[in-house]
């Protein structure tokens, strides 16, 4: 195995092999073949929304999140359903377990589609107008692609998101198996459940605090 497939290597089955027959869609400009890039297959189970009540990211049962941008999720959506395998080529972050997508499939056997533009950065969106609260036990952290946290996923399926300074200071209070609620302005989808910026936190519904001030991050 090479330096990179160790690397990149983690809880969802790595496969380095090159798809040897079928062409990507999509990728008729590209100078490279995306099924030369690592490929993690899991079965899903979740989409998750964001804030603004887009889909962008998937959870993989077996523990990663995958992100990709809002405007392949339709096309995803409607071939794979969750509780059904995925296939995805791409990135998997060095310190957490985050994939950026750059192409997938439905399958081994089938072409795989590649993603126009990959979400390298943080949303620069804005949430939703409607006033939400969640709680509930966190199941996974929120991931940047490049693996720091900004917020929480709970049990439920409800996003939590916070500026990546205001994570770092809410510390183990967001980490998994804790008992969180949030409120704040987000979005919620009929089978996806909701997303919220918060900007009050705390252990239960009736605990909430606002925000405690950003920490810088580590250089």
């Amino acid at each position: 195995m090479t330096g990179l497939a160790i690397f990149l290597a983690g809880p969802v089955a790595f496969r380095g092999s090159v798809l040897a027959q079928g062409t990507v869609e999509g990728s008729g400009r590209l100078w490279f073949d995306p099924t030369q890039l690592p490929s993690f297959t899991g079965v899903i189970d979740r989409y998750l929304i964001n804030p603004d009540g887009k889909t962008d990211r998937l959870l993989f049962r077996e523990g990663p999140q995958v992100i990709f941008p809002e405007n392949v999720a339709d096309e995803m959506m409607a071939a794979v359903s969750p509780g059904h395998s995925i296939v995805v080529y791409g990135i998997r972050a060095r310190r957490a377990p985050v994939i950026t997508m750059l192409a997938w499939a439905k399958d081994g056997s089938s072409a795989p589609h590649f993603v126009e533009r990959p979400t390298w950065t943080f949303p620069a969106f804005h949430a939703a107008d409607a006033r939400l609260e969640v709680s509930g036990t966190v199941r996974a952290p929120l991931l940047t692609a490049q693996g720091d946290s900004i917020g929480a996923i709970l049990d439920g399926g409800a996003v939590i998101r916070v500026p990546p300074g205001v994570a770092a200071a809410l510390g183990d209070r967001i980490s998994v198996g804790k008992t969180v609620a949030a409120s704040g302005r987000g979005a919620e989808v009929q089978d996806r459940g909701k997303a919220l910026d918060a900007d009050r936190i705390g252990e239960a519904p009736d605990k909430l605090e606002p925000l405690p001030a950003p920490v810088d991050k580590p250089q």
